[in-house]
């Protein structure tokens, strides 16, 4: 199965993305690091999706910080 490439959207979003995606890097931080998990910039990350497990998600596209956020249709808020 081929799936498209995601589409160029800004680096800089407003809050989390989706709350589905993950990545190794979101279960450990360093205590005086600011930026969050999802905003390091990492080239050599790893992202998926908890409702495929799979690098898409539910709408076949790849899973990543700057995808995985609201207007994407699976997107998922954070919960309250």
């Amino acid at each position: 199965m081929s799936y498209p490439l995601p589409q160029a959207q800004p680096q800089q979003a407003n809050g989390p993305p989706c709350r589905m995606l993950r990545t190794k890097t979101a279960f450990g931080f360093i205590e005086d690091d600011e930026a969050p998990w999802y905003d390091n910039g990492s080239t050599t990350a790893v992202y998926w999706c908890l409702g495929t497990m799979e690098t898409a998600g539910l709408d076949d596209q790849y899973c990543h910080p700057t995808t995985c956020r609201p207007g994407r249709l699976c997107y998922q808020d954070e919960l309250e």
